[in-house]
C-alpha cells in the first residue's frame, strides 16, 4: 500500500507542473450498500470544468475509507494521476456549504437566545422600580416630621403608604413572573443551540479526520462533469446491521406463528449520512471465503502413559468441546418486504433495497427500519421435562416457508395471543427447515418425578459394588381446564463399553427412543384432558465386573 501510495506521489507531482488550477470539489455520501460490520460506500458531486489540465480536490471522504478499496469515475475528463495523503490534510475549503448552512444555524439560535433574554432582563426592571418604590414608603413612614400631625393625618398617611406598597409589591410579582414566563422559552432553545453545535461538531469531526485526494485531468473541452467516489469501511467497529424481530404465536381458531420483522443499523465512519440511498446485504465479506485446507493426519504408536491426575469437570469439558464438531453459523438474511422495500433473492447473497432517503449521524444514531410481517402455520403443543422443570411448556412447531433463510438475532419478545411470555434468542432458520420455537410456561401443567424407596441416604438408589438399581416415577397433571397434546422427555444412562451393562424398561413404553439421534433420550407422546393426569414407571439398572468403578 504505501509503495502504491509513493507511486500516486511521483505521478502526481510530475503532472502538476502542467495543472492550470485547483478545483476543490465537495462530495456527499449519495448510496450505501451495508453488509455486517462494512459498509460500501458512494460519495458524488457535479462540477464544472473548464477546458486543459486542473487539479480536483475531492473532499469529506474520512480516515475510515479502506485506501486499497479507493475507486475514483470523473466523467467529463481524462484522469491523469491521483495523490493520496493520510495525515496532514490541508484545510476544508471555507466557504463548504455544509459548514456555512451549519454556522449560520448557530449564530441564528444564539440571537433568539440573546433575545429572549434581553426580554426578560426589561421585565425585571419593573421588578426594581417597585421595589424602589416600596423602599421609599418605608422611609416615608419613619419621617420625624409625621409626630407632630395629628391622628387624622397619620390616618391617611398610614392608608395612602398602605395602598402604594400593596399596589407596588402587585407590581414586582406580576414583572417577576412575567420574566420567569419569559426565560421558560430558553429551554427549548437551550436545546436548538446543543442540536447546532453537535452539527458543526460533525462537521469539524469530518475535517479533521478525512483524507487528503488529488486528482489531475484533463479536459478536452469545458462543459459540467461529475464525481463519483467509492470505498469500503469498516468505521471504527461499530458498523453493521442486524435483523430485530417480534415472535407472536396465535392460538385462535387457526395456530399460527407470525414473525414481525424489522432492521437495526448504525455506523461510525466518521461521517454523517444523509438521505442517501440505502442497500442491505446479507453478504459477509469480512468472513472466510475459501475453503478450509486439510492437513496430512500422521497416527503413531507410544508407550502407555501415567494415569494423569483427575480434572475438573469444567477443563474436561473444555476439552471435549475443542474436539467437538464446529456448528456452523446461521445464514444471514431478510425477506422481500412490504412498502417501502425492494429485494433481490438471486445469486450468492440477498440484498434488500429501502425505497426512501436514510439518514445515520457517525457514532450516535441507532437507526430502526421497519420491514413486513410473515405467517407460517404451526403446530402447538405443550413440552415437559420432569428432571429439569416444574412445568410444562408451549413449544409452537413451524417450518421456514418464506423461500430464504431467516437471519439470527439476540433478545427476541415472544408474544402468546398479544401478551409477552418471553424473551429468548432466535438462532435462525434456513429455507425450509422446521423450528421448535418456545412460548413460555404453561402454569396449569404441573409435573413431578419421584425417586422411590431409600437407601444409604440417597434415595431410590439400590447399589452394591458392582451393580445399581434406580426407581423413577413420573406425574403430569392438567389444571389447565383445556385439553393438551404433550410430549414428556426423560432419559436413561448409556454406555459405549461392554463391560457395563444398561438396562431399563418403562411403563408405559415411550414413543420414541434416542430422540433426535441422542442416545438414553426418551419421549412419550400424549393427549391430556383437562383435569387428567398420566403416570410413568421407569426402571434402571446398571452392571459392571468386580473391581472397576463407575463414573
Amino acid at each position: 500500500m504505501r509503495i502504491s501510495l509513493m507511486a500516486f506521489a511521483l505521478t502526481s507531482c510530475a503532472a502538476a507542473a502542467a495543472v492550470a488550477d485547483t478545483i476543490p470539489v465537495s462530495s456527499t455520501v449519495s448510496k450505501v450498500t451495508l453488509y455486517p460490520g462494512l459498509a460500501d460506500v458512494t460519495r458524488t458531486a457535479a462540477v464544472t470544468l473548464p477546458e486543459g489540465r486542473h487539479r480536483l480536490i475531492l473532499q469529506n471522504v474520512p480516515k475510515t475509507a479502506l485506501l486499497e478499496t479507493l475507486q475514483v469515475d470523473i466523467s467529463g475528463a481524462r484522469r491523469v494521476a491521483t495523490l493520496l495523503r493520510e495525515d496532514d490534510a490541508p484545510p476544508r475549503n471555507a466557504d463548504d456549504p455544509e459548514v456555512e448552512a451549519a454556522e449560520a444555524r448557530l449564530r441564528e439560535v444564539e440571537a433568539r437566545i440573546a433575545a429572549v433574554r434581553d426580554e426578560a432582563a426589561r421585565a425585571r426592571s419593573g421588578v426594581r422600580a417597585a421595589e424602589a418604590s416600596i423602599t421609599f414608603l418605608q422611609q416615608l413612614g419613619s419621617n420625624e416630621g409625621l409626630a407632630k400631625a395629628d391622628a387624622s393625618a397619620l390616618s391617611a398617611i398610614a392608608r395612602m403608604i398602605s395602598e402604594e406598597a400593596a399596589g407596588a409589591s402587585q407590581a414586582a410579582v406580576a414583572a417577576e413572573a412575567e420574566a420567569r414566563r419569559i426565560e421558560l422559552q430558553l429551554e427549548g432553545l437551550a436545546e436548538e443551540l446543543s442540536k447546532a453545535q453537535a452539527a458543526l461538531a460533525a462537521l469539524t469531526l469530518e475535517d479533521d479526520d478525512r483524507l487528503y485526494i488529488a486528482v489531475d485531468i484533463e479536459a478536452e473541452q469545458a462543459g459540467e462533469g461529475a464525481v463519483k467516489v467509492s470505498y469500503y469501511t469498516a468505521g471504527a467497529g461499530n458498523i453493521g446491521w442486524q435483523p430485530s424481530y417480534e415472535m407472536h404465536l396465535s392460538t385462535g381458531t387457526e395456530e399460527q406463528v407470525i414473525l414481525k420483522r424489522a432492521v437495526m443499523l448504525a455506523q461510525d465512519t466518521g461521517e454523517n449520512w444523509q438521505d442517501v440511498a440505502l442497500t442491505l446485504s446479507t453478504a459477509v465479506p469480512g468472513g472466510q471465503g475459501s475453503p478450509s485446507v486439510l492437513y496430512p493426519w500422521l497416527r503413531r504408536l507410544e508407550e502407555p502413559a501415567l494415569p494423569r491426575a483427575l480434572k475438573s469437570m469444567g477443563q474436561d469439558v473444555a476439552e471435549m468441546s475443542a474436539l467437538a464438531e464446529p456448528v456452523a453459523a446461521a445464514p444471514m438474511s431478510v425477506q422481500e418486504a412490504q412498502s417501502g422495500w425492494g429485494a433481490d433473492l438471486g445469486g450468492a447473497a440477498a440484498t434488500y433495497q429501502f425505497g426512501l432517503p436514510v439518514s445515520v449521524a457517525s457514532g450516535a444514531d441507532l437507526l430502526r427500519l421497519e420491514m413486513d410481517s410473515l405467517t407460517a402455520e404451526a403446530k402447538l403443543q405443550a413440552v415437559a421435562v420432569p428432571s429439569r422443570d416444574e412445568t410444562a411448556y408451549r413449544v409452537a412447531t413451524f417450518t421456514n416457508t418464506f423461500g430464504e433463510p431467516l437471519l439470527a438475532s439476540d433478545e427476541v419478545p415472544r408474544f402468546v395471543d398479544g401478551k409477552l411470555v418471553a424473551l429468548e434468542r432466535f438462532t435462525g432458520l434456513a429455507p425450509g427447515a422446521e423450528m421448535d420455537a418456545g412460548f413460555g410456561p404453561i402454569k396449569g401443567l404441573r409435573l413431578r418425578r419421584d425417586v422411590l424407596g431409600q437407601s444409604e441416604g440417597e434415595q431410590g438408589l439400590i447399589s452394591r459394588s458392582n451393580a445399581q438399581m434406580q426407581k423413577v416415577e413420573i406425574e403430569v397433571e392438567n389444571l389447565t381446564g383445556r385439553n393438551w397434546p404433550l410430549r414428556l422427555l426423560d432419559l436413561v444412562p448409556y454406555s459405549q463399553q461392554d463391560d457395563l451393562e444398561i438396562a431399563w424398561r418403562a411403563k408405559p413404553r415411550p414413543s420414541q427412543e434416542n430422540v433426535e439421534k441422542q442416545r438414553g433420550i426418551l419421549a412419550w407422546d400424549m393427549e391430556l384432558g383437562a383435569g387428567e393426569s398420566r403416570t410413568i414407571q421407569l426402571e434402571t439398572t446398571l452392571n459392571w465386573p468386580d473391581g472397576m468403578v463407575l463414573r
